[in-house]
């Protein structure tokens, strides 16, 4: 009998109790709307800036290409320069990602950076509001920019260690190839930069991309 009755406590001690279960639930799902929310206002920002700057990314235009309730931006940022804070930091990872697939096997600097300008293209025409996100960060939110580039050049020092044994490259050392990165990168913006300005004028794309091969293997 006793041995009945020890089992029974010791069963009913083990079973979660269903409001706990519950509150976890609510809180967990509360937590991922949170989340959803916040990316959304992110991303609606950036394309707000694409169109008009951030000089003209209200808060009550990213809130209405949201489609969030004014008030609901205070939940997630403290003011318009918290979200500019967070734009670069939150959608600058996708494209440092994309850029470092398509250069995966590479083993050459001609390829690497062949494959490399191409994918910077492919990206922002997929994403054309992240080139104006990236370069006025540098003014309105230059904490942010610091750190985008940073990243950029932390990762294209990494690539071109990876192809060190190619015979350009083997001329510079390793302090040597983060100022090597530096110069390719700011390259490639500028270029790019020229490109989105003259879109309707030469030259194209591919010359771009074969005059910077040229300027790099002359």
């Amino acid at each position: 009998m006793s041995d009945t009755k020890s089992t029974g406590k010791t069963k009913e001690a083990a079973t979660p109790s269903t409001p706990a279960r519950r509150k976890r639930s609510r809180s967990m799902s509360q937590e991922l709307r949170n989340q959803v929310t916040r990316l959304k206002l992110i991303e609606a920002a950036a394309r707000v800036i694409g169109q008009y700057g951030y000089a003209g990314c209200t808060i009550a235009r990213v809130t209405s290409r949201a489609r969030v309730a004014h008030g609901t931006f205070y939940l997630h940022f403290e003011s318009q320069q918290d979200l500019f804070n967070a734009i670069l930091p939150t959608l600058g990872p996708a494209m440092l990602r994309f850029i470092g697939e398509s250069i995966q096997g590479q083993t050459d600097i001609t390829s690497m950076e062949k494959r490399g300008f191409e994918a910077s293209f492919a990206y922002l025409a997929d994403h054309p509001y992240m080139a104006r996100v990236t370069e006025e960060a540098a003014h309105y939110a230059p904490a942010a920019y610091k750190r985008h580039i940073d990243d950029l050049v932390a990762s294209y020092a990494r690539s071109l260690r990876r192809i060190g044994e190619d015979p350009w490259l083997s001329r510079f050392n390793a302090a040597e190839l983060k100022m090597l990165a530096h110069l390719l990168l700011g390259a490639r913006i500028q270029l790019m930069k020229y490109h989105r300005q003259n879109e309707d004028a030469d030259p194209s794309q591919s010359s771009i991309v074969d005059l910077y091969l040229k300027a790099l293997r002359p």
